[in-house]
């Protein structure tokens, strides 16, 4: 068995396939050869799934949050933290879950055509796409409260403080929500973590001019591949002061800075470092 070929990499809202896996129950778990939903990682669960809706011959079904699967070379399905194996294990096909409101039987290899809410997949791009660039914000404002070098840097060549104090991150509707630690690790790094908490409002303002500056260029933003398979490397592209950045990343995005309109966060201390909340409105 193949692993999922993902078009939603492509933009793509609609597409027919064939049946591979269908576990029935409530809900069913439909496994397809190709589709255009987007699956919530159960390694890096940022980006909630897509949803929508599957017809088939005779009827159709509403399309929950899709998830990450994999396949065992006997044929059993695992789904999300039940997956027990690294991605790309010998064997396995790691595929996209779409859970099927109520119980259906589809036959392995019928036809089934997929189509993702495309209002509700562009309101989490929209939050998605903001969040790069609000990364990249943070990451210029936190610069000076570096004391020491690191070799750590982001798309931009500065500090990624980001990358590493990020703990969690949560994609949501025109928006998002990440949380930061600031621990030993990253003091011993250099980082004035007093200085920093001290100065949040005043971070949070230097970041949301930043986002003003960069939203006002309106650079595009596209997105490149590996290959079709689910598992294969994804990437963000964005024009930022004038140039192209790549950034790793799986999601699904908007097509230009433009989009998203108006950009802004706030700053919220925490335990051991703070929150920050982005929204977008376009």
């Amino acid at each position: 068995m193949e692993h999922t070929r993902a078009s939603f990499v492509l933009g793509h809202h609609q597409e027919q396939a064939s049946v591979v896996c269908c576990k029935q129950g409530d809900p069913t778990l439909l496994v397809t050869d190709l589709t255009p939903f987007h699956p919530q990682s159960h390694l890096w669960p940022d980006q909630p799934g897509d949803v929508g809706t599957v017809r088939w011959e005779g009827g159709e079904a509403a399309v929950g949050p899709c998830r990450m699967g994999a396949i065992s070379p006997e044929g059993e399905l695992f789904v999300d933290t039940e997956i027990p194996v690294k991605r790309g294990a010998d064997g396995w096909a790691f595929v996209v879950v779409h859970p099927l409101a109520g119980s259906h039987h589809l036959a392995i290899g019928s036809p089934v055509e997929l189509k993702v809410d495309a209002e509700a997949r562009h309101a989490l791009s929209l939050g998605h796409s903001a969040c790069h660039l609000v990364a990249l914000a943070l990451n210029r404002a936190l610069t000076p409260y570096w004391r020491k070098e690191t070799s750590e840097l982001d798309a931009l060549g500065q500090p990624d403080f980001d990358r590493l104090a990020i703990q969690h991150s949560r994609v949501e509707p025109r928006g998002s929500k990440e949380q930061y630690r600031i621990g030993k690790s990253l003091r011993k790094k250099g980082i004035n973590s007093e200085a920093l908490l001290a100065d949040l409002d005043r971070i949070a303002l230097q970041v949301n001019e930043q986002l003003m500056r960069w939203l006002k260029e309106g650079g595009e933003i596209r997105r490149s591949r590996a290959g079709d398979a689910v598992i294969d490397s994804r990437y963000w592209h964005g024009m930022v002061e004038g140039r192209e950045i790549t950034i790793p990343c799986g999601g699904t995005h908007v097509s230009s800075l433009t989009e998203l309109g108006q950009v802004q966060v706030t700053l919220a201390p925490s335990e051991e470092g703070f929150t920050l909340t982005t929204r977008v409105t376009p």
